[in-house]
């Protein structure tokens, strides 16, 4: 591709459509086609529907085994067509004016229009479409794995991200987000028979299921197993970034260790697409279950 250097991130994404596809992006509102929320009905009428869909609605007997298939093809390659104008659509809305010099790597270009033709679901779309814009204003930004990845995320996963998302926090030395839920203090003989060694905070209660982390650690987003921090001496300074809210403390015993879930590369670079809500509930409920081993300021 020819840099120029001018472009704004719109004209940009409309350069790349024009290379690809021989045409421009259409108005998000012109692309929706049959995406409307479909009513409640019976079973029989949902049956048609997908059936419809799939090309193999009743109402074909004068066509041959093999019109039937070409049919049905053929019905795929313009779904697939409308999904592809969709995300490029909805990018144009999150296109940046000021983008790069750079131009988006053309390979990584052809396998994200390759990896959207199926995608369907409107809020995946938003995804995927934020996704292609933050790459048009920095490319490099979004890694082929973080693609694949994405590629295979159900709406139910996204929404669990969405969850997490919610209860991540930064400490500031560090910009990787993690998900704070416990701490354990180095056994002492009195500590181990009073039982007060460790606490943990049930995430459930603010949104954010062991089923839905166990999801996001099958799909790679989220590490197998749980961080701990190492052993933080007394006098050790927090500094969190929770969401617009600063955290800050100090630890108040010794050989206190902070447990934590932690984003893969992955789960760190999708978790800036998503629009997030402090909830403060979690963190009073953090705040109160740390209270033993943190002097909050």
């Amino acid at each position: 591709m020819t840099k120029i250097h001018s472009l704004s991130g719109q004209q940009r994404l409309l350069q790349l459509a024009r290379n690809q596809f021989g045409s421009g992006v259409m108005p998000a509102d012109s692309a929706t086609g049959n995406n409307t929320n479909q009513q409640q009905g019976h079973f029989a009428d949902k049956h048609q529907q997908l059936a419809a869909r799939s090309g193999a609605a009743a109402g074909q007997a004068g066509l041959t085994l093999a019109q039937r298939a070409e049919r049905r093809l053929q019905m795929q390659r313009e779904r697939q067509q409308h999904n592809l104008e969709r995300v490029m659509a909805l990018a144009l809305e999150y296109c940046p004016e000021h983008v790069s010099a750079q131009d988006i790597d053309p390979d990584w270009f052809q396998q994200f229009c390759e990896l959207i033709l199926d995608i369907s679901n409107h809020s995946m779309q938003q995804l995927w479409a934020k996704i292609l814009a933050g790459e048009i204003a920095s490319p490099g930004k979004f890694s082929l794995k973080t693609l694949h990845t994405l590629k295979r995320m159900s709406y139910k996963e996204a929404m669990a991200l969405q969850q997490a998302a919610n209860l991540s926090c930064r400490p500031r030395q560090d910009p990787t987000a993690r998900i704070y839920f416990g701490y354990i203090h180095r056994p002492s003989l009195w500590r181990v028979l009073t039982g007060r060694n460790r606490a943990v905070l049930n995430l459930s209660q603010f949104g954010l299921s062991y089923t839905q982390i166990l999801s996001l650690v099958d799909i790679g987003l989220l590490h197998s197993s749980e961080i701990e921090s190492g052993e933080l001496p007394a006098g050790h300074q927090i500094n969190w970034q929770y969401q617009q809210l600063s955290v800050n403390g100090s630890i108040t015993s010794k050989n206190v260790v902070l447990q934590y879930y932690k984003y893969t590369a992955s789960g760190a670079e999708l978790l800036p697409l998503l629009s997030t809500q402090p909830n403060q509930q979690y963190l009073d409920a953090l705040k109160l279950l740390l209270a033993d081993v943190i002097s909050f300021a």
